[in-house]
């Protein structure tokens, strides 16, 4: 009997030393429980964030991340989906979605003294009253190839007869199309993109001025090497994520920033409203905005960190819109979705009249 007492001692105190020894949240059954779903983008961004984020991210916090793979508005149909019994506790989305997904109540507010990183945030990054943090941004203009063409200093100058059949023009189906309308109304009116944008009714007229100069309208990233084969001379608006890649492989492909401005196109997250795992979710958002995560995405995809302080060498900083003296040079704009989502159908059914045979 004293055998079987002292033994049963020898294992409760072997169990509550192990118990002491191992994290909370690290034992195998609750690293069962604690699964974190996210959104991420289809895209190589997203390729590299399951191979260099998530595995350090589940062995920090004990947890199993599953991803599913989405453009902006799929990851939106997704919580739309799921709203009655959420799923996912981050999602991925592009700067135009978060309206849309803040009207609709998919998501919340981020909670800024929960998420350190996100005091480093450039302040333009924050959308929607902070339901929405970017966390990527990419350079919207023209592409050329410079060994065939010089830098494009105005908008103007693409409507020039001299560009007559020279020009590829991205579908009306891409949200690139609504940039060049608002380039073709800031030339109508002479005011600035920022300006320009709340006055598409007096650019339809000049945008229809550009048909003739319009060799094909593209579709796919791919088609982009037209201009590198000398096919056509300019193209655009595209963002440079699609370029850059192939100029740093020594492709005859550059982008052109006119004096007028170039546009963001910013890849975000946000918190699922009601998130089945809201803190795993926070400490996700907050690891794709630490600084070595932004530094890792920007030298890999060559979109540019939203966070202050991340340091590059000169030959990575000539492809990024960083920091905000970089910004600032390139008259960075970013449009109000607000205003243009509601807006968005008619434009298109009007862009396709304007370009039609």
């Amino acid at each position: 009997m004293t055998k079987l007492i002292l033994n049963r001692r020898r294992f409760l105190h072997a169990s509550a030393a192990a118990t002491l020894a191992t994290p909370y949240f690290y034992t195998a059954a609750s690293a069962q429980d604690r699964v974190l779903q996210v959104g991420v983008y289809n895209s190589a961004q997203g390729g590299l964030i399951k191979k260099e984020v998530l595995p350090a991210f589940e062995k920090e916090f004990g947890c199993k991340v599953l991803t599913t793979e989405g453009a902006t508005l799929a990851n939106i149909a997704s919580l739309r989906a799921t709203r009655d019994n959420p799923v996912y506790s981050v999602m991925s989305m592009d700067d135009v979605g978060f309206p849309q997904a803040k009207a609709e109540g998919l998501i919340e507010e981020l909670p800024m003294d929960e998420i350190p990183n996100l005091a480093n945030v450039y302040p333009r990054y924050l959308f929607e009253e902070n339901y929405g943090v970017g966390f990527a941004v990419s350079i919207a203009g023209l592409f050329i190839n410079p060994q065939m063409s010089k830098p494009i200093e105005s908008y103007a100058e693409i409507f020039e007869p001299k560009y007559a059949r020279k020009m590829m023009l991205n579908t009306p189906k891409n949200t690139q199309s609504v940039l060049m309308l608002i380039v073709a109304s800031a030339l109508a009116t002479g005011k600035s993109l920022q300006e320009a944008q709340y006055m598409t009714d007096e650019g339809w007229a000049r945008l229809a001025d550009l048909k003739p100069n319009v060799l094909t309208i593209y579709d796919g990233e791919a088609q982009v090497m037209m201009v590198a084969q000398g096919q056509a001379t300019v193209g655009g608006i595209e963002y440079s994520k699609a370029i850059y890649p192939h100029t740093r492989k020594g492709v005859p492909l550059d982008m052109t920033y006119p004096k007028e401005g170039a546009f963001t196109g910013i890849n975000g997250i946000a918190l699922v409203k009601g998130a089945p795992q809201r803190e795993l979710g926070l400490a996700w958002i907050d690891r794709l905005l630490s600084p070595e995560v932004q530094k890792m995405l920007a030298e890999a995809t060559l979109s540019a960190p939203t966070v202050k302080g991340v340091e590059f060498s000169d030959d990575s900083l000539k492809y990024l819109a960083y920091p905000e003296t970089r910004m600032e040079e390139l008259n960075l704009f970013t449009p109000d979705w607000n205003y243009i989502i509601p807006r968005r159908a008619e434009w298109l059914e009007k862009y396709n009249q304007t370009f039609a045979g």
